[in-house]
């Protein structure tokens, strides 16, 4: 379980840490107004390409650590909307601040979000966030209460930056579909995949937040590259990734990506994707993803009840696949 950090010295040098994180990855400052029409002020963002969003940061003292992001690049001179703050508090507790930071039992550092989102839109706000996002979740002591919060990353990981631009981006895409309608049929010729469907819900908490921090990287990187390989892709709320088939307007493969491969988690993946499998129309096969030192541990049994294994690996901050050419996805 996690534990809120609330000593002021601790917060500021964890505020200074965080904003390190994405130095090496910024692109351009562009010159803006930010908030909206009206109520704006002058500003200068800090645009990352490789990340995909902007980044604006201010201290404000003895009140919070400000940081404001967006996705795509702004135009000079534009006018930009926020579409989500990561904030901390300067000091002690203040659950009006959406951001903290927390540790583990063995020291580890986390960026928390207790889902206070804003926006100015009917239907924005912490009930959308705890309904609908779904990543990393963990139980926190804080202070004298329990709360269960959303892990953006660790923040001693060298893929943080990366862990909360996804994050910003599952926000944005939250909060531009507050009011979902609920859909009974899928039509294939519209299918998509979502970044905001990838994690899990809040009532499933992972044992090893660390690995789970990138998990949803993972199901990204594979989901861009099976279309680079022009195959087609998607996802809800079921199953993180799957492939379809255009030509029969079927399912063809379904995918499970594991970070933390402890055995209870394999058998319970394996299990997911057995009952998934069979309960679609047509049987699609089933895959199971884990980290490339731990196949070998799996692949049989796996292969016995006909699961494929593919592998995975961290090169810097780039995911490598091994294995996918052995399956016929298209």
């Amino acid at each position: 379980m996690l534990k809120v950090i609330e000593e002021q010295p601790a917060i500021k040098k964890y505020a200074g840490q965080f904003n390190k994180k994405f130095k090496s990855l910024i692109d351009e400052e562009i010159k803006v107004k930010l908030g909206h029409q009206g109520a704006g002020f002058p500003a200068k963002v800090l645009w990352s390409k490789s990340l995909g969003i902007w980044k604006f940061s201010r201290a404000i003292k003895e009140v919070r650590y400000w940081n404001a992001f967006g996705v795509g690049k702004p135009g000079a001179s534009s006018v930009l909307s926020i579409a989500s703050e990561i904030n901390f508090p300067w000091s002690q507790i203040d659950r009006k601040t959406g951001g903290a930071f927390a540790e583990d039992a063995w020291g580890n550092v986390f960026v928390i979000h207790r889902g206070k989102i804003g926006g100015g839109k009917k239907g924005i706000g912490k009930s959308l966030f705890e309904h609908n996002y779904r990543g990393v979740w963990s139980f926190m002591e804080d202070g004298d209460l329990l709360s269960q919060v959303a892990v953006i990353g660790a923040l001693n990981s060298p893929r943080f930056a990366l862990q909360a631009a996804q994050f910003v981006k599952k926000i944005e895409i939250l909060k531009s579909t507050a009011a979902p309608s609920t859909q009974t049929e899928m039509n294939f010729s519209e299918i998509s995949f979502r970044e905001d469907l990838v994690g899990s819900a809040p009532s499933l908490v992972e044992d090893e937040i660390s690995f789970a921090c990138d998990h949803d990287l993972v199901v990204g990187s594979l989901a861009a590259l099976l279309q680079r390989q022009k195959i087609k892709i998607g996802n809800d709320t079921e199953s993180e990734l799957f492939t379809v088939d255009p030509s029969e307007n079927r399912i063809s493969y379904i995918f499970e990506v594991l970070t933390d491969t402890k055995e209870k988690n394999v058998l319970a993946a394996a299990a997911k994707l057995l009952l998934q499998t069979s309960a679609a129309a047509l049987n699609p096969l089933p895959v199971m993803v884990l980290p490339e030192d731990k196949v070998n541990s799996y692949a049989q049994e796996l292969q016995r009840i006909n699961i494929s294994v593919l592998g995975f690996r961290w090169q810097e901050e780039k995911v490598i696949f091994s294995g996918l050419e052995k399956i016929k996805l298209a």
